[in-house]
C-alpha cells in the first residue's frame, strides 16, 4: 500500500466488492481509496464518497458495539441487582422465620416448666404438657422437632387465647396451689375487667413477658405497662390479702 500503491490498487480491482458483507465491503472501500490516492495524489468523487461511507459505517459499527456492551452490561447489572435483592429477601425471610422460631421455642420451654407444676387433677394442665412431651419425645433429633413443637405451641397458645376452660383450669390451679388466692382476689376486686383476672392469672402463673405478649397478642412494653398498672391498683387496695396479691405477682 506504502511502496507499491499501483501494485495494491491492482490486486483490488480483481476483489468483487459486491460479494462481500457489509464489514469488509466498507474497509475494501477504505483501502481502495487509500491506494488511490498514494497513486494519484487526490480523490475523485466515487473514491471520496465511498471512503465517506466507510467511515460512517465503520462509525456506526462502534456505536452498535458500544449499545451492546452497554446492554449486556445493563443486562448484567439488573440479573446483579435481583439476585442481590432476592438474597436481602431470602435473608430476611430467614430472619423473621429464625426470631418466630425462636420466641416459640422459648415459649415452649415456658410452657413446659410452667405446665410441669401443674396438679395431677387438672387434666387440661397435663393434656397441654402431654401435647408437648409427646412431640419432644417422638421428635427429639429429627428435622421434624422444631415444626411440630411449633404447631403445637400455636395450639396451646390459641387454647390459652380464647378457651374459657382452659383459662379456667389456670385459675383453679392457682387457688389450689395458693390458698384460693383467686377467688380471694376476684373478691377482693369485683369490678376489675376478665381481661385483668386472665392477666393476673398468667403472671401468677409464671409466664414470661414473651409467653403472655404473645397470649394477648400485644407488645411486651404494653404488657409491662398493665402489670405495672395492676400492681398499683392492688396496692390501692386495703384488704388483708393486698401483700399476698402482690407477692404473688413479684413486687
Amino acid at each position: 500500500m506504502n511502496e507499491n500503491p499501483d501494485s495494491a490498487l491492482v490486486l483490488l480491482e480483481t476483489i468483487d466488492r459486491e460479494s462481500l458483507p457489509p464489514r469488509l465491503a466498507a474497509e475494501y472501500d477504505r483501502l481502495d481509496a487509500q491506494a488511490f490516492y498514494n497513486v494519484y495524489y487526490f480523490l475523485d468523487d466515487a473514491h471520496a464518497s465511498a471512503l465517506a461511507a466507510s467511515y460512517r459505517f465503520t462509525e456506526k459499527s462502534r456505536e452498535r458495539v458500544g449499545f451492546l456492551l452497554l446492554l449486556i452490561v445493563a443486562v448484567l447489572s439488573t440479573m446483579v441487582l435481583y439476585l442481590w435483592a432476592r438474597k436481602i429477601q431470602a435473608e430476611k425471610l430467614l430472619l423473621q422465620e429464625k426470631t418466630e422460631t425462636e420466641k416459640f421455642m422459648s415459649i415452649a420451654e415456658d410452657l413446659q416448666q410452667r405446665l410441669s407444676k401443674a396438679s395431677a387433677r387438672d387434666s387440661s394442665k397435663m393434656d397441654m404438657l402431654e401435647r408437648l412431651c409427646e412431640q419432644y419425645y417422638i421428635y427429639e433429633g429429627t428435622d421434624n422437632l422444631q415444626p411440630k413443637i411449633l404447631r403445637e405451641v400455636k395450639s396451646v397458645i390459641e387454647g390459652l387465647r380464647t378457651d374459657e376452660k382452659v383459662q379456667k383450669s389456670l385459675e383453679d390451679g392457682l387457688n389450689e396451689s395458693c390458698g384460693g388466692i383467686m377467688a380471694r382476689l376476684r373478691e377482693a376486686f369485683p369490678k376489675w375487667k376478665e381481661e385483668d383476672f386472665l392477666l393476673y392469672t398468667f403472671v401468677a402463673s409464671g409466664f414470661s413477658s414473651t409467653t403472655i405478649a404473645t397470649l394477648l397478642e400485644k407488645d411486651k412494653p404494653y404488657v409491662y405497662n398493665r402489670i405495672y398498672r395492676l400492681k398499683e391498683r392492688i396496692k390501692a387496695g386495703d384488704g388483708p390479702s393486698r401483700d399476698e396479691f402482690l407477692n404473688v405477682l413479684g413486687k
